[in-house]
């Protein structure tokens, strides 16, 4: 309990950062965003061309996100303290730079 409390704590203030240093599209790093995609979103979701057969049925893809970026940016803010993502212990690591580059991934991606 403590844990999910504790993280998100951690998700409400890296929002409120986010909101006031600006659109987060602007100083993420796409490529950055793309090594940490295939680092640790995609074993369950569909990141690129390369994997689009790849992710869990039930998540959504970078694609998917970044045809409705303005939704999924408050979610990837809030990332490590929603469900299922609260379980995976390699997340704990992640800062605010990486969801910024992520960010910037998903904001660049174009469809096949």
């Amino acid at each position: 309990m403590q844990r999910a409390i504790r993280a998100s704590i951690s998700a409400i203030i890296i929002g409120l950062i986010a909101a006031a240093t600006g659109d987060a599209l602007a100083d993420g790093d796409a490529g950055q965003g793309r090594e940490i995609a295939d680092r640790l979103c995609k074993g369950c979701h569909v990141v690129g061309v390369d994997n689009r057969h790849g992710g869990i049925d039930s998540t959504p893809s970078f694609f998917l996100m970044s045809d409705k970026l303005d939704k999924y940016r408050e979610r990837l803010w809030s990332l490590k303290s929603r469900p299922p993502h609260t379980a995976y212990e390699r997340l704990n690591d992640v800062s605010i730079d990486d969801i910024e580059h992520l960010l910037a991934y998903i904001g660049n991606l174009e469809r096949p």
